[in-house]
């Protein structure tokens, strides 16, 4: 009589390598997801820096507004007394910490309204104030 021995089942190499095959995948996709929301959250930080920054520099615009009417000089040279490079040329207009700001004037009577724009990137703020 022949006995046959029962030998344990050995797990085969290729289940092993099937399993690190997909360990490793997973890993891989978890790393990209993390890193996918970490752009989207660094995009949208930088996008409400820069929406301060625009309103910083109307602000800024603004006080130099005052500035001209207190005066009452054209100190910037376009022409007019309260505005701030309010010459149509975007290019010219006073850089105030990362952003660009233009005031215009409107004068009705003995009361001016001043319209500050300020420009940061793709963010745009706009401030409105009344002077008599």
């Amino acid at each position: 009589m022949s006995a046959r021995r029962h030998v344990a089942a050995r797990p085969r190499r290729g289940t092993v390598a099937v399993a690190v095959l997909l360990a490793v995948l997973l890993a891989g996709l978890l790393v990209a997801g993390m890193v996918r929301t970490g752009a989207r959250d660094h995009d949208l930080s930088a996008r409400r820096l820069e929406t301060v920054q625009a309103f910083y520099a109307a602000e800024a615009g603004m006080n130099m507004a005052y500035r001209e009417l207190m005066l009452g000089v054209d100190v910037d040279g376009d022409g007019a007394v309260g505005s701030i490079s309010d010459d149509g040329d975007g290019g010219n207009d006073p850089a105030i910490g990362g952003g660009r700001a233009a005031v215009r004037v409107e004068v009705t009577g003995t009361v001016r309204t001043l319209i500050g724009v300020g420009r940061c990137g793709s963010a745009r703020r706009e401030i409105t104030a009344v002077v008599e």
